[in-house]
């Protein structure tokens, strides 16, 4: 089985999500807290469309995935920008 890179993640997240995240600048915003409502967010999109299972009382694995949307972000504006050029045509 082929190791997953983050293009791969962020083409997991459905286009209505990752436009509001990149909307609302979510991932800046987050703390890796699970009573902090755009890492609570990040984490159920996560949790629905990466890594099914996961329970939102582990702080490293917050840490981790707020780290993996910091490395995914230009990923998913791309995503983005070839979706709104797709929809344009």
């Amino acid at each position: 089985m082929p190791l997953l890179t983050v293009l791969d993640f962020a083409g997991k997240i459905p286009a209505e999500y990752r436009r509001e995240i990149l909307a609302t600048n979510m991932i800046y915003h987050a703390v890796a807290n699970a009573g902090d409502a755009s890492m609570f967010y990040l984490f159920t999109i996560w949790s629905n469309y990466i890594e099914p299972g996961l329970q939102i009382g582990c702080g490293a694995c917050l840490e981790r995935i707020l780290h993996n949307f910091k490395e995914m972000q230009p990923h998913l504006v791309t995503l983005e920008q070839q979706n709104k050029l797709l929809q344009s045509l």
